[in-house]
């Protein structure tokens, strides 16, 4: 309609028509462009709005399962500890020697890699982060979990030598059924001192795997400071994205 006035108004030559019904156009195409960017914005903010919360959600658990592993990874030193002081002073801890044996094998699982970070690499809406040190600590995050991860075997070889030789103190107890429960796997049914207090091998490796053990914390407590710094980062990027 727009046109055929525009049209007729050029034929007649009213040029007063013409520019109304040309300014009429351009405006409508630009209001309509406006609409259209004001549109997308409000979309890419809900996105990126939902985007950041499960960032969040998934680094507080991260946060959460590293706390856990350093809580476990303490006690794993102070049994560790506890059985080469006794073995050193050639008294081993009755109250506590059972329950040593049966944890003094055991190591922190690290965390892995931030799955909802990898999701949104493979979909490129990284650039829906704006800043870019919280980008960086991301990557950063996501390149040394990875090494980790892949490691975690490497790493944890001293305390899987620990347990190969420790069994040697260890009468297993037999019931010919399976355990029920994780609590019966493993029972013991007599620990032979001597074999603790004279076997090499054992003192060895309870050294060796006390460092491991020491290794293994300190990496859970770096871990746990660049979860936190990224987290402070993405309450920061929430409150510059508005709701």
């Amino acid at each position: 309609m727009i046109l055929r006035r525009l049209a007729i108004a050029l034929r007649k030559q009213d040029w007063f028509t013409v520019v109304i019904e040309t300014l009429i156009v351009v405006f409508g195409v630009f209001i309509g462009l406006q609409v259209n960017n004001w549109n997308e914005a409000r979309q890419e903010r809900i996105e990126t709005h939902s985007l950041l919360e499960r960032l969040e959600r998934d680094f507080e658990q991260q946060l959460a399962l590293t706390e856990s592993g350093i809580a476990r990874q303490l006690l794993y030193l102070e049994v560790t500890d506890r059985l080469i002081t006794g073995i050193r002073a050639g008294q081993l801890d009755e109250d506590f020697l059972a329950s040593d044996l049966a944890l003094v094998d055991s190591i922190g699982s690290l965390p892995a890699p931030s799955a909802a970070f990898e999701e949104l690499v493979s979909t490129g809406r990284m650039r829906l982060i704006r800043n870019a040190v919280l980008r960086d600590e991301l990557y950063r995050y996501d390149s040394y979990t990875g090494f980790l991860y892949l490691q975690f075997s490497q790493v944890a070889e001293p305390v899987a030598e620990l347990s190969r030789v420790i069994i040697r103190a260890k009468t297993l107890e037999l019931t010919g059924q399976p355990s029920q429960r994780f609590e019966q796997l493993g029972r013991v049914e007599a620990i032979d001192h001597a074999v603790l207090l004279e076997d090499r091998d054992i003192m060895d490796a309870l050294q060796s795997a006390y460092i491991t053990q020491d290794n293994t914390h300190l990496i859970l407590i770096a871990l746990r400071a660049r979860i936190e710094r990224i987290l402070d980062l993405l309450a920061e990027e929430r409150g510059e994205a508005g709701p």
